[in-house]
C-alpha cells in the first residue's frame, strides 16, 4: 500500500514541479517545496525518501549529508525513513 501512496505523491510533486515551470533541478525544487511542510506530512516523508535515495544513488555525499541534517527530526519520527537513513549511513565513507 505504501508503494502506491509513494508513487501517487511523487507523481503529484512532479506535476506541481512541471506546473511551476521552475528552471531548477527537480531535487533542488523538491527540497525547497517540502522544507516548510508540517512534520508527518505525506508529501514531506515521500520527498525525503526520494531525496535520500536519489542522493545515495548519484553518490552526492554533500547533498545527502545536508538532507540528513535538515530533516533529522522527521527521519527520527518515521520508522521507514530511519531504516533508510541507517542503511545509507552504514554505506557512507567519511
Amino acid at each position: 500500500m505504501f508503494i502506491i501512496k509513494y508513487v501517487v505523491v511523487m507523481l503529484y510533486c512532479m506535476g506541481v514541479y512541471q506546473y511551476s515551470r521552475s528552471t531548477r533541478s527537480f531535487n533542488n525544487w523538491l527540497f525547497d517545496y517540502i522544507l516548510p511542510k508540517q512534520p508527518g506530512n505525506i508529501s514531506k516523508r515521500c520527498g525525503i525518501q526520494w531525496l535520500l535515495l536519489d542522493f545515495k544513488d548519484s553518490q552526492n555525499t554533500e547533498s545527502l549529508m545536508t538532507c540528513l541534517d535538515v530533516f533529522s527530526d522527521e527521519i527520527v519520527n518515521s520508522p521507514r525513513l530511519l531504516k533508510i537513513s541507517l542503511r545509507i549511513r552504514s554505506t557512507l565513507k567519511y
